[in-house]
């Protein structure tokens, strides 16, 4: 999988969903904790070995992101941007939703557009991979109590924000200006 490492922490997918076949690994990114500026790979139905290396978080619950993973200039997106997304955009899906073909959803407007592949999650109990090719989170830089917050979640029927995952829990994110 080619990815990109930029400073702040961030790797970066080097393709569009729309631009892959089957997997999609080339527009994956890594998935990252709410709160802790550590990757772990998004191919591979175990936590450990991913890059950099970390220990996976099984017990406590960041009062903030102090080191976000984004790139100078960069930040996570909050709860209400992720809303206005959603409701400014003409929403389409693409890829066939299952673990050989990975599904996308594209938000459109006017002549701009954004991909997010459905990768999946790691659930926080082990770093375990789930979901992948049918469902897609992606956190927001909001809190929403002691251990949860705000994410982006969609599959092929399913599209909103909103909260109920553990902060502990691996999502991708997306950074914004």
């Amino acid at each position: 999988m080619a990815v990109r490492r930029e400073p702040g922490g961030a790797t970066f997918a080097t393709k569009l969903p729309s631009q892959c076949s089957g997997t999609r690994a080339d527009s994956h990114g890594k998935f990252y904790q709410w709160g802790i500026n550590v990757a772990w790979n998004t191919t591979t139905s175990s936590a450990s070995g991913a890059t950099p290396s970390g220990s996976w978080n099984t017990s406590t619950y960041p009062a903030d992101w102090n080191s976000h993973p984004c790139p100078d200039g960069y930040r996570l997106p909050t709860d209400a941007e992720f809303q206005s997304l959603i409701n400014s955009s003409t929403v389409s899906r693409g890829g066939g939703w299952n673990s050989s073909n990975y599904g996308y959803i594209k938000f459109t407007s006017g002549s701009n557009s954004v991909e997010f592949p459905a990768v999946g999650i790691r659930n926080y109990s082990d770093g375990s991979l789930y979901g992948a090719g049918a469902s897609g989170r992606y956190w927001s830089s909001v809190a929403d109590g002691a251990g949860y917050a705000y994410h982006l979640y969609f599959r092929s029927s399913d599209l909103t924000v909103g909260s109920g995952y553990s902060k502990r829990d691996g999502f991708s994110v997306r950074c914004v200006r």
